[in-house]
């Protein structure tokens, strides 16, 4: 009897966590549809800027509410402030000197270019509207490894192995960014990865990102 008990309950907490995991994808989707909503209503400018970057706050918050509400995946732990802060002064600095070494071998052996033309367009839309970089520097960063760290790659180890999961949600990663520099996407997605998975923590990941973000974006504002 205390088996059944037992299992139903494991049951009901691997539904609701599935249930979690879907509700994150779709806020993400929803949230990406907004631009194409928004152009579709001719809605430019200041306003369109200002409702996505409101949009992406919301969204991330309620990603944030799910990710504490579905609990720990199968190999999250809790960690102190020092572990965490170790883990991510690693993850910004190999994000940065990867992003770079990579970034000069593929232009060193496919002739691509070092710039960044997703970056250089990011950079352009904070300068004209300054309130946007709480979406690209903040929001953006967290969302992404929920989304692309914790819902895709965390779920695939189990099903396949963590070197296949870490590529194919890499080179979604990859390909949601949409820029020809796709091998330092994917490098940076493979990074990200490894940060998480032996960090135990999506925040630890996600406090990379946003502080290698914050400098790519301020050296190119320079």
């Amino acid at each position: 009897m205390k088996l059944q008990v037992f299992t139903f309950k494991n049951l009901g907490g691997i539904m609701s966590y599935q249930k979690n995991q879907f509700f994150t994808l779709l806020t993400y989707i929803l949230l990406l549809s907004l631009g194409t909503i928004l152009s579709m209503m001719s809605i430019t400018g200041s306003a369109y800027f200002l409702t996505i970057t409101v949009g992406a706050i919301v969204a991330t918050g309620i990603m944030i509410y799910l990710v504490k509400l579905s609990g720990p995946n199968s190999f999250e732990k809790k960690s102190n402030l020092n572990h965490d802060l170790q883990w991510i002064i690693l993850g910004t600095v190999g994000a940065v000197v990867l992003q770079y070494v990579i970034g000069f071998a593929d232009k060193l052996i496919f002739h691509a270019s070092t710039s960044s033309q997703n970056t250089i367009g990011l950079l352009l839309m904070v300068k004209e509207y300054p309130y946007y970089f709480l979406y690209v520097m903040i929001a953006a960063p967290i969302m992404e490894e929920i989304i692309f760290r914790r819902v895709f790659f965390a779920n695939l180890i189990k099903p396949m192995n963590v070197y296949l999961a870490a590529i194919i949600s890499a080179c979604l990663f990859a390909f949601m960014h949409q820029d020809t520099r796709f091998l330092v996407y994917v490098a940076m997605g493979l990074w990200f990865s490894f940060i998480y998975y032996k960090s135990k923590n999506i925040y630890v990941s996600a406090g990379s990102h946003i502080i290698m973000n914050a400098f790519v974006l301020t050296m190119g504002i320079m």
